[in-house]
């Protein structure tokens, strides 16, 4: 747990200095209003936080006070959204596990805060970007190498697809009663070590405790790299991450690849880049689709 004192220890330190730089950074640049614009930004593309007008904001304070103030900057606002956040979070409304590895993020930032190097707060590195997002709680840590995001599913999803796939993905939606507050699941890089079957499992289960908290949530969406089918034959040990959803009520459709999807397939595995570099394999992404009553009810078989 992270305590009042830890947070107002932090965010001073960062404050002074700020002001040991310039005190007139935050009087020009108010806090305040960077976590009202990340708050009310409305995301057209996933994690994306910050407007053009915001963007503007960070690079003026990098030319006019350099790449250090800038990171101080950012810093601080993280400090000020986990102090707005464990002030506003009810009891009852998170379910304890969630809230438990919420919190375990949290110190992580704050621990974060004397470890990173300024790079790391850059605003377009994808893990400060994801850090902000549980800080401002539009993203929820679920435990092992994942965090998950309340929102419509992404258009992608639609943007390769032939009439005949469009019509059984447009029928499969209607069944489950549209496009929007679906459980999407991401992958944090930082946390890889802990991506494995049985934590997978046990993040199931922090889902399922949402899904029975919200009515509103109609099922879990994840798309990848690594739901492709042909991934069986080249390593067998990631077939859990389709196979499990697959088996228990879950339709899988192809999507559009984007070079993220490339990237990442082919950084951490070097039988993938050998076979990729021969032409005998080329990533290709999927996504599932996981209604919410086929969810629970494979969370209840596990539990029998």
């Amino acid at each position: 747990m992270i305590t009042k004192e830890d947070l107002i220890s932090s965010t001073k330190s960062i404050q002074d200095e700020i002001d040991g730089i310039s005190p007139n950074i935050c009087s020009q640049f108010p806090i305040q209003n960077y976590i009202d614009d990340v708050k009310s930004h409305v995301q057209f593309r996933t994690h994306s936080y910050f407007s053009f007008q915001r963007r503007r904001i960070f690079k003026k304070v990098q030319t006019h006070y350099g790449f250090h103030a800038l990171a101080l900057y950012q810093k601080l606002v993280l400090a000020c959204l986990i102090k707005d956040s464990t002030e506003g979070l009810k009891p009852d409304s998170i379910p304890k596990g969630i809230l438990i590895e919420l919190y375990s993020w949290y110190k992580r930032i704050l621990y974060d805060f004397t470890l990173q190097s300024d790079k790391y707060y850059d605003f377009a590195n994808i893990d400060f970007i994801y850090d902000l997002g549980v800080c401002c709680l539009k993203s929820l840590p679920i435990g092992g190498a994942w965090f998950i995001q309340v929102r419509r599913l992404g258009f992608t999803l639609f943007l390769t697809l032939n009439i005949p796939r469009l019509i059984r993905l447009l029928g499969y939606l209607i069944k489950t009663g549209g496009f929007r507050n679906f459980c999407v699941i991401h992958t944090f890089s930082r946390y890889l070590p802990r991506f494995n079957c049985q934590q997978m499992n046990l993040a199931y289960r922090q889902i399922g405790e949402l899904l029975k908290s919200n009515s509103k949530i109609k099922g879990v969406y994840r798309r990848s790299w690594f739901l492709d089918p042909n991934l069986v034959a080249i390593n067998p040990n990631l077939t859990y991450l389709s196979e499990i959803p697959l088996k228990n009520g879950a339709a899988l459709f192809k999507t559009s690849l984007i070079k993220e999807d490339i990237i990442l397939s082919l950084k951490y595995s070097p039988l993938r880049r050998k076979l990729f570099e021969a032409g005998k394999y080329f990533p290709t992404a999927y996504a599932y689709i996981w209604p919410r009553n086929k969810f629970l009810s494979y969370l209840e078989n596990q539990t029998n």
